[in-house]
């Protein structure tokens, strides 16, 4: 196989990967020392599995070490460096003291080493919209205007969740505002999601919660609604409502936490 045929075969898996909007990882060598089958530059698509779909990274102890760290890669959402060397340069490198490196030794009787980034990539966010409602139209607009798959549920006659991925990071706004209230919460509570967001005050969500709680639902899920959606930024029109929800939306999909003034 030529260079030209492997390049078209890695470019094909990555393509259709990004079609079917599963999560993968790439393995990059970037530093090679003494005797290694691997150069630097080569790269390798590994699957959410722990499969290398494409490309070539070098002997089983490489891919072994490669493929273990990619999955731990895919949980943590963090890339990491892979070190493979022999025991007596681990000593002097400092870097490998970080939790954002992998150390293995390297067994093989050339006693090579490497360096190798792992580099987890997710399909598009998806941002999850209830409601038929001013609100709930702007935030579908945000939602498009910043790259996020935008399933808007206007009402439940269709089955959408069947439209959602099942390897995506998920964020649902509850706009509803009195039409279809409860079936919306009880919907989202179904979907494994990273934020749910109620618009309402808090007053009106205790009396959904006693009527949720009545019907089955526990208190324990309902922990996981953030109500009232959005940070403090003294909104009052429709998209000033839905830009502060959808700017809590961000900061917790890039740190991991809402720090922001609430209500």
């Amino acid at each position: 196989m030529t260079n030209n045929d492997e390049k078209l075969n890695f470019e094909n898996v990555l393509k259709t990967l990004e079609n079917k909007g599963s999560s993968f990882v790439i393995a990059t060598v970037i530093r090679t020392m003494s005797s290694t089958a691997a150069k630097p530059g080569m790269k390798a698509i590994i699957s959410n599995k722990g499969e290398i779909l494409s490309g070539w990274l070098g002997g089983g102890c490489v891919t072994n070490a490669v493929r273990n760290t990619a999955l731990e890669t895919l949980n943590l959402k963090k890339p990491k460096l892979v070190v493979l060397s022999p025991d007596d340069i681990k000593e002097d490198l400092d870097e490998l003291k970080s939790n954002q490196t992998f150390h293995k030794k390297n067994y093989c009787p050339s006693e090579g080493s490497m360096d190798i980034f792992v580099e987890p990539f997710y399909p598009k966010s998806e941002l999850i919209v209830y409601g038929n409602t001013p609100i709930a139209n702007e935030l579908v607009k945000f939602g498009e205007k910043y790259s996020f798959n935008v399933v808007h549920v206007r009402n439940f006659q269709d089955d959408n969740n069947n439209n959602l991925n099942e390897f995506s990071e998920k964020f649902i706004v509850i706009a509803t505002q009195g039409n279809s209230d409860l079936i919306a919460i009880t919907e989202s509570l179904k979907i494994k999601a990273t934020y749910i967001g109620l618009v309402a005050s808090k007053k009106k969500y205790q009396a959904l919660k006693k009527k949720i709680t009545d019907e089955g639902v526990s208190q324990e899920k309902l922990k996981d609604i953030i109500c009232p959606a959005g940070i403090f930024i003294n909104a009052i029109m429709p998209e000033e409502v839905a830009l502060s929800i959808f700017a809590e939306i961000i900061e917790l999909k890039r740190s991991g936490k809402i720090g922001s003034k609430k209500f």
